[in-house]
């Protein structure tokens, strides 16, 4: 006989109380907003990584900023997110050894006067890069300008009013807060102008829309620019004219929550032009499809 043996139960890990699960997760949630803070603050003091979450935020539009924030810190070339149930149900095996990427999950809760409130907590998903399912190829990055340009003309939350020419000398699309109006000059023959332009343009419109008559264009000059980004990334047009690598100092300087909240405000306003021009394809493509029936 021997004492020699070896644990049958190694790996297991003893039940957590119901206050030790509670600070566990209260633990976690405080980690994570410190990486988010770190994350922000290296995005402001490095425009390469700032780039890098515009173009996250634009693949990942379903995704607040925050949680993009996240997912930049740790798996910068997510495309598709799921939790190991969700992936489990669509028979997918997640890679041995893979690290879960963690983002904020909003969870309903009643207040003590009987009122709903939202909190969060920290929900652990896996990218498609680190399952064995199978990658959709990468969208092309050569959208046809001309078909964005029209289509989002025609997702405008604004009237457009195409002229002849444009008070603001060397500009091909201006939004005027006062008239309510998109301004587009005609006979412009760079698609790729009209389309970076009328961009940038409809994120001003929309910031005007979301600011309850705060608006002020000067203000979010900076912000316009980095949705117009946005928009162009994720309909393949070029997005070289797009200057956002210069942070005005006056928001690099901002603490990271205010920060967060203006990240958050830029992909809204992103994802409610995004959600129109979307709706209008879909509208262009059923109508080609009844065409083709007939």
């Amino acid at each position: 006989m021997t004492n020699d043996f070896k644990d049958k139960n190694k790996n297991f890990v003893p039940r957590l109380s119901k206050e030790e699960y509670r600070e566990k997760k209260k633990q976690e949630l405080q980690n994570a907003y410190g990486v988010i803070d770190t994350e922000i603050s290296e995005m402001m003091s490095n425009p390469d990584k700032f780039r890098e979450y515009l173009d996250n935020q634009s693949r990942l539009d379903r995704y607040s900023a925050t949680n993009v924030v996240l997912v930049c810190s740790q798996c910068p070339q997510a495309i598709q997110l799921k939790n190991f149930e969700d992936w489990d149900k669509s028979n997918v095996r997640i890679n041995k050894g893979a690290k879960s990427i963690s983002i904020l999950e909003p969870v309903d809760y009643t207040k003590s006067d009987g009122t709903t409130g939202i909190a969060y907590s920290v929900k652990k998903v896996f990218d498609i890069s680190q399952t064995n399912a199978r990658r959709n190829p990468a969208p092309s990055a050569n959208g046809n300008p001309q078909a964005v340009f029209r289509t989002m003309l025609k997702a405008s939350p604004v009237e457009i009013d195409i002229v002849d020419e444009l008070d603001l000398p060397g500009s091909v699309a201006y939004y005027d807060n006062d008239k309510q109006t998109i301004f587009v000059k005609k006979e412009v023959g760079d698609s790729t102008l009209l389309a970076q332009s009328l961009a940038r343009e409809l994120a001003h419109a929309q910031i005007s829309i979301d600011s309850d008559d705060s608006y002020s264009r000067k203000n979010v000059q900076f912000q316009a620019v980095c949705i117009g980004y946005m928009l162009c990334k994720k309909y393949g047009v070029d997005t070289k004219e797009f200057a956002v690598e210069n942070i005005p100092k006056g928001f690099a300087n901002k603490e990271p929550k205010k920060i967060r909240s203006e990240l958050t405000k830029m992909r809204n306003a992103m994802s409610s032009i995004n959600n129109r021009v979307y709706d209008e394809l879909n509208r262009a493509k059923q109508e080609c499809s009844k065409g083709h029936e007939r």
